[in-house]
């Protein structure tokens, strides 16, 4: 399995906002916000945003660390399983990509969502929704479980341009609790 992390062109790769102190993270946040492409729409209300962020990172940690996770550092670095075209289209032609291969890390150290974490952190709370799938969304996956999903489900393509109930499957997230190899 490869990790794919994607960052703009003119930003560093690897860097996580959640590292920062509020106020530096909010201006962050701000200036993103004036970039195009669908990427950066997120970060329309970056106090929202960074709410949001903080809870759903908070959420990824307990439950990970609940189903045996051994998480190093205080946050995650965040990939997607293979690739994820939307990300890739939502950069407007501006993104590089860095991929490394999932044995890499020790799986202690990688916890997955599918789809992106604070997606599926909002869906959790959508059960009565068309496009909602119990079998994965809310949920935080350790290695064997997200195999099994994907094995099952598989790794989302394009259904998300024209299924409805597929909309919100637009990559599988993981999260690298550690630093790198």
């Amino acid at each position: 399995m490869i990790l794919t992390h994607y960052h703009h062109n003119d930003d560093k790769p690897f860097q996580t906002l959640s590292s920062l102190a509020e106020n530096e993270a909010l201006n962050v946040i701000s200036n993103l916000s004036n970039r195009t492409g669908a990427v950066y729409d997120r970060f329309s209300n970056p106090r929202k945003y960074l709410r949001r962020r903080q809870e759903t990172e908070g959420w990824l940690r307990q439950e990970f660390i609940r189903k045996g996770g051994q998480p190093i550092t205080a946050y995650p670095h965040y990939f997607v399983v293979e690739r994820a075209l939307w990300i890739e289209e939502g950069f407007n032609g501006q993104s590089s990509a860095i991929q490394i291969p999932l044995s890499a890390f020790s799986p202690e150290q990688v916890s997955f969502t599918y789809p992106d974490s604070m997606i599926s952190y909002w869906l959790k709370n959508q059960a009565d929704e068309e496009f909602y799938h119990p079998k994965y969304h809310g949920q935080v996956f350790v290695l064997s479980e997200i195999c099994r999903v994907i094995e099952e489900f598989g790794v989302p393509g394009e259904e998300w341009r024209t299924d409805g109930t597929r909309k919100y499957d637009l990559f599988i997230e993981a999260q690298v609790w550690s630093s790198f190899p």
